[in-house]
């Protein structure tokens, strides 16, 4: 059992985002929860919520080191993350840096993404729905590369990595 945060329209003002976030966090860990997972995007996509941009959202990768220090014991990742929101090097070290940090609790979930209202109003690409399969492909050998120690250059169809470095490597091959 985990627990995820999709929405942050809820905190009260009183008391500081952070701190209730990590009460959350805190307890999922003290009651053997196995997750604490949270939504990569930029504009509330909460289904059942406001309207995208209406309400806060947190950046996904920033909350999850967070709640990484404030916790010992639970797995920590976000539902999922569009292969389009970062480049593949930059998530794959924003998620070896928190597999690192959390010693070994991070997930990592990816997907195509679907979200354009959410891309336009950013100014995140949002291709084609095949060639969003092709980069998740091309991201997850880069992951690969980078979690095994290839430096090799890679050249795929939508990424071009030089030297894939993943140093440091992460505690366990996030999952």
């Amino acid at each position: 059992m985990s627990v995820s945060v999709t929405n942050f329209s809820w905190r009260d003002e009183r008391r500081g985002l952070g701190e209730q976030l990590a009460e959350i966090a805190e307890a999922a860990d003290r009651g053997g929860l196995y997750g604490v997972w949270v939504c990569d995007h930029l504009l509330q996509a909460d289904p059942y919520g406001a309207r995208p941009g209406e309400t806060e959202m947190l950046e996904a990768y920033t909350t999850l080191g967070y709640l990484a220090a404030r916790t010992a014991r639970v797995r920590l990742g976000t539902l999922v993350t569009a292969v389009t929101y970062r480049p593949p090097a930059l998530l794959i070290k924003a998620v070896t840096t928190l597999d690192v940090l959390s010693a070994g609790r991070a997930v990592f979930g990816l997907v195509v993404g679907y979200h354009a209202e959410e891309a336009a109003a950013t100014g995140l690409p949002l291709p084609p729905v095949p060639e969003r399969f092709d980069r998740l492909e091309e991201t997850l050998q880069i992951a690969l590369r980078m979690w095994t120690g290839d430096t090799s250059p890679y050249r795929g169809r939508h990424y071009t990595l030089e030297a894939p470095v993943g140093s440091p490597a992460p505690v366990t091959r996030p999952s």
